[in-house]
């Protein structure tokens, strides 16, 4: 891939290689969407609860997207995994999506308020008010990681993986997986000071005193 505007039909192409080599009689396809859980270096799943957790500790606001029509899918690394392998030692074949409980991004941010037992101030800001700041959606410097425009993206977190699940997938809760998630965010260390999704302090209060203004 030159960039990640290839990334979906590089996908494709690893999929029709395998098809290719071994043939839908040998081939178990797993079509993940955003996996997360401990280990989570892209800061996708860690930055809401680590955010609301700094919070609850500096009583600082948390500056969050209004997005109330907005649905989240995470699957816990961990579950993946192993139904992969279990499916593998099986001889099972087939296409499989393999995401997460559709969740209201509003139901997120609450459960990872809840996790990080933070009862403080949240500030929302519309879409479009972030997109003319520079605030980039999903991942990435400068971002709010899972916020995604609407209408553009809209069904993006709402796979069906009712297959996966008759074939023995077990989700565990997306409370269970920010609270884990959390608990490894705190014990890195050092924590990093450059992260690769969110926003910086700096960022979010700058952002915050110009909703202010």
């Amino acid at each position: 891939m030159e960039d990640l505007s290839w990334y979906g039909q590089a996908k494709v192409a690893c999929e029709q290689h395998v098809l290719d080599a071994f043939g839908s009689a040998r081939s178990l396809i797993v079509r993940p969407g955003l996996i997360g859980g401990p280990g989570d270096d892209s800061d996708r799943t860690g930055y809401w609860p680590l955010r609301f957790s700094r919070a609850a500790l500096s009583g600082r606001p948390v500056l969050v997207p209004d997005v109330p029509a907005l649905s989240t899918q995470v699957i816990d690394v961990r579950d993946l995994a192993s139904w992969i392998i279990d499916r593998a030692c099986a001889g099972d074949v087939g296409t499989f999506n393999a995401s997460g409980e559709t969740i209201r991004f509003t139901e997120h941010l609450d459960i990872a308020r809840r996790v990080a037992r933070h009862s403080g101030r949240v500030v929302s800001a519309g879409a479009e008010w972030l997109v003319k700041q520079g605030v980039m959606p999903w991942m990435g410097e400068k971002s709010l990681p899972l916020w995604l425009p609407l209408p553009e993206y809209a069904g993006f977190s709402t796979r069906d993986s009712s297959a996966a699940t008759a074939a023995g997938l077990s989700r565990r809760s997306l409370e269970a997986t920010l609270r884990d998630t959390l608990e490894w965010e705190l014990s890195r260390a050092p924590s990093p000071t450059t992260r690769r999704a969110g926003l910086s302090d700096a960022d979010e209060e700058c952002l915050l005193g110009l909703l202010a203004q």
